[in-house]
């Protein structure tokens, strides 16, 4: 049968996995400006410390591919649940108590043996956190978005997923409204375990359609594996699977900080999502020398929206930026992630 492909925005490039690797000067530039910006959302009392610290334990922590496990476990022994998750995801998966940003429409699709299912979001990096935690570097890369939906059984080929020709590949795209996850086959042999027993066999990869779930977990370098391992950096905050998740801990600042305004209702997600969508395809355009980097992205999009939504001015975070490459520190006050409050001179006050 032939490959078909569900909702998707197609591109013809076909590009390297590897995101650029930023260098000191660019990560310790990136560093200040992140911590301009948390400094002055503190000082004004928009976000606190611990509501960012909360944020980055909640991802790294609570919410991760453990949830769809369970999900997915459940799916395999209940057949009832398993009817109302293909029916109605995001209710289903409330059931079992998850929720939340990015999971507000939740479509679950059954992989079987003559179909298999992969997710992607052709245009940034829509995800169904809330039972799949944070997406991995290649789920956001351009090697994996652009290529997947028009190459989608040699993408999965380079995961070691090698599908029968007469096996059709559904590529389901994810978007402003809808996420989407896999509900994986159950292994053969699995019969008379446990529902505990089941969750330990799946993987965040299964739920995505990247890799089949095996009875017993395979350890092989599969190409996530590989390239993550790869990569250089502080790893700030490693996932519970083993993947990098930010290369250095400024990534995982600014993501807290975008999560956490939207959280505190300073603005609707969409909001922030179509200005991330929008600096990615700029950064789509540049040479692999010269792209940004994911959170380089994310981190141009939080600027522009705290800028047309009042919330902290351009002129405010260049100001501050100054401040701290001067190393204007009349007072030291301790913020999270290091963080000290800069006062500047006459010509540098706050508007």
């Amino acid at each position: 049968m032939s490959d078909q492909h569900g909702e998707f925005h197609g591109h013809d490039a076909a590009e390297s996995f590897d995101q650029r690797i930023l260098t000191d000067t660019e990560n310790r530039e990136r560093e200040i400006r992140v911590k301009a910006i948390e400094a002055l959302l503190v000082e004004r009392d928009l976000v606190s410390g611990q509501l960012l610290d909360s944020v980055l334990a909640s991802y790294e922590n609570d919410i991760g591919p453990l949830n769809g496990c369970r999900v997915v476990a459940r799916a395999w022994t209940d057949p009832a649940y398993k009817i109302r998750l293909l029916e109605h995801g995001t209710a289903a998966v409330a059931e079992l108590g998850f929720g939340g940003l990015q999971g507000e429409h939740l479509v679950v699709v059954e992989n079987t043996p003559e179909t298999h299912n992969v997710i992607v979001c052709a245009l940034c990096s829509c995800y169904p956190w809330p039972v799949l935690g944070l997406p991995p570097f290649w789920y956001k890369s351009q090697w994996y978005r652009l290529r997947v939906a028009g190459k989608p059984r040699e993408v999965l080929k380079e995961f070691g997923l090698d599908l029968d020709e007469d096996v059709q590949i559904q590529v389901w795209n994810s978007n402003f409204k809808t996420r989407y996850m896999v509900l994986p086959e159950r292994p053969s042999g699995t019969e008379n375990m446990t529902e505990d027993g089941l969750v330990a066999l799946v993987t965040r990869d299964s739920m995505i359609g990247v890799a089949r779930v095996e009875l017993e977990k395979k350890q092989t370098p599969g190409l996530s594996q590989r390239r993550v391992s790869d990569m250089q950096g502080n790893a700030a905050l490693p996932r519970k699977s083993g993947e990098l998740q930010f290369q250095d801990p400024w990534e995982g600042e600014v993501f807290a900080m975008a999560v956490s305004l939207c959280e505190e209702q300073h603005y609707e997600w969409p909001a922030f999502q179509s200005r991330l969508i929008d600096a990615i395809a700029i950064a789509d355009k540049q040479s692999s020398e010269t792209r940004p980097t994911y959170y380089e992205s994310w981190l141009a999009a939080f600027e522009n929206l705290l800028d047309a939504k009042n919330i902290l001015a351009q002129t405010s975070i260049n100001r501050r930026v100054r401040q701290i490459r001067r190393g204007l520190s009349i007072r030291r006050t301790r913020l999270p992630f290091g963080i000290v409050m800069w006062e500047g001179d006459e010509n540098d006050e706050e508007e």
